[in-house]
């Protein structure tokens, strides 16, 4: 690969813009359109702000970094599949604790008809457990297997995978926050308490 080419994947296994590379190095987007098209060849000096923007040498930048790059980009979607799976268990637990407690509450003296209405609520509570379970086992395993690739694949969290960790946290708060306000049991730190463990891994 040429070094207009290797510029172009650096650039997007960073996860970052045109625009924003431009920005960072004190250049137009023009510029570095010009130098991943082959237009136009950056300096050595330029080459040197690149390498830092891009978390890599000269020697990525002029010979390629094939093998680092297969690994950030397979490491890319290991993560964004494992953060798409947390959250889809977080809203699934967060819907099934707000079900058990909105369309089946239970009070205190039952009579023998509400009996099937114990049961659908005694089995969304058993599946918030499973829910939560999973999140944590799987959250536990998911990133220490991501961190053990990141050492041997010898990949850098770039910049895009940061974005995504933030635009995640988010969610994994904002999601069971949203089912805490239609419960009239539970209240908000219930619902945060395991997302919170999930952030904190």
């Amino acid at each position: 690969m040429s070094i207009h080419d290797n510029l172009k994947q650096l650039r997007l296994n960073s996860g970052l813009t045109q625009e924003q590379v431009a920005e960072k190095v004190g250049l137009t987007r023009q510029a570095i359109s010009g130098y991943e098209a082959g237009r136009t060849l950056p300096d050595i000096e330029m080459l040197q702000q690149l390498a830092r923007v891009y978390a890599t040498d000269l020697d990525g930048i002029v010979y390629g970094q094939q093998k680092q790059l297969q690994a950030a980009r397979r490491y890319r979607q290991a993560l964004t599949g494992l953060l798409a799976i947390l959250l889809m268990l977080t809203t699934l637990s967060s819907a099934l604790l707000c079900s058990a407690h909105h369309f089946f509450a239970i009070g205190g003296g039952m009579s023998a008809a509400e009996l099937p209405l114990l049961k659908a609520h005694q089995r969304l509570m058993r599946g918030w457990e499973l829910a939560d379970t999973a999140i944590l086992a799987l959250s536990s395993f998911g990133f220490a297997a991501l961190l053990l690739y990141q050492v041997c694949g010898k990949c850098r969290i770039a910049a895009g995978q940061l974005r995504r960790g933030i635009i995640f946290a988010a969610a994994a708060l904002l999601i069971p926050a949203l089912f805490s306000c239609l419960d009239a049991v539970f209240g908000l730190i219930d619902y945060l308490i395991t997302p919170l463990m999930l952030l904190m891994r």
